[in-house]
């Protein structure tokens, strides 16, 4: 073997694990790009406080990050070719490491699926709870108290709205839009997309284009009740809330009357002051927000 050819073998063995995860991720980009597309277009959502100052920070933690990895390449890479050369030109390849690395390769590997994957759903639910708070802006100029992330036992409630009309626990859940659904045909063979973007209720079940679920209904029915108890406790007087479910970015209907608000985003403004769950003095309403707000301050029990 030629000092080129060896040469090029080292660089290569010590650069399959960055390929490897490279490649791993640009797969999966390609094919989420390919067959599912965000619910709600993110450039069109209202910049929320510090958001430029956000993308600053993220770029250059992102920078840094990269800095740091090259500068530790830089100097570690010619050494360890070197090393690999050595071993390949004396014709002793070092087998043990060469094992040690594949095991670590594939590892990684998989590794960064899962990261992938998990990230893919953040950024979902990320856009989703940022498209819910940009209309809830809306309920704050009406005069009602708007709290987000509200922490709870072991889990948070994404929104929180007080009035003098009750309490709403809002549950937003981001759902991606299958480009399978998107480009049904209309009978015709034209593509009209129209059921790629529609969810309805019927029965006790959500029914999305190509499947169906009833645990978001559940989760909104079971975490409004949690705030019933905790309030009613807190404030010791009887708070009844509301549980509300918000899918971001889909046309929502229902084919039978379901057992609490489920609606678009940008269906909350419209809707809330329209609810009658309980009818609260300005002495409660102030009761309830010092709770919700003590509680967003800290994670302790209230």
């Amino acid at each position: 073997m030629t000092d080129f050819s060896s040469i090029l073998l080292s660089y290569g063995i010590l650069l399959s694990g960055l390929l490897v995860t490279v490649g791993v991720m640009y797969v999966l980009l390609k094919h989420r790009d390919a067959t599912v597309k965000l619910p709600v277009d993110r450039e069109q959502l209202t910049r929320i406080p510090a958001y430029g100052l956000q993308e600053q920070i993220h770029d250059l933690q992102l920078d840094l990050i990269g800095c740091m990895m090259m500068g530790l390449l830089i100097v570690c890479l010619p050494f360890a070719a070197s090393s690999i050369q050595a071993h390949i030109t004396v014709g002793k390849f070092p087998w043990l490491f060469a094992l040690t690395g594949l095991i670590g390769v594939i590892y990684f590997g998989i590794k960064t699926w899962k990261l992938f994957s998990k990230l893919t759903k953040l950024r979902l639910g990320h856009t989703a709870e940022i498209a819910t708070a940009n209309e809830l802006i809306g309920l704050q100029a009406l005069g009602y108290q708007v709290f987000h992330d509200v922490q709870a036992d072991g889990f948070n409630i994404d929104h929180l709205v007080v009035g003098k009309n009750g309490v709403f626990a809002i549950e937003t859940k981001g759902r991606h839009k299958r480009n399978k659904d998107l480009l049904q045909t209309n009978g015709n063979g034209l593509g009209s997309g129209k059921k790629g973007y529609q969810v309805f209720y019927k029965d006790g079940r959500l029914n999305f284009p190509s499947w169906t679920e009833t645990k978001p209904i559940e989760q909104a029915q079971r975490q409004a009740q949690w705030v019933s108890q905790w309030l009613t406790k807190a404030t010791g007087t009887p708070v009844t809330s509301t549980p509300v479910l918000v899918f971001p970015g889909w046309y929502v209907t229902s084919q039978s009357k379901p057992p609490f608000p489920i609606l678009n985003h940008k269906q909350l403004v419209g809707t809330i002051p329209t609810l009658r769950t309980q009818a609260l003095t300005q002495q409660q309403v102030e009761q309830i927000i010092y709770q919700v707000a003590q509680r967003c301050l800290s994670k302790s029990e209230t």
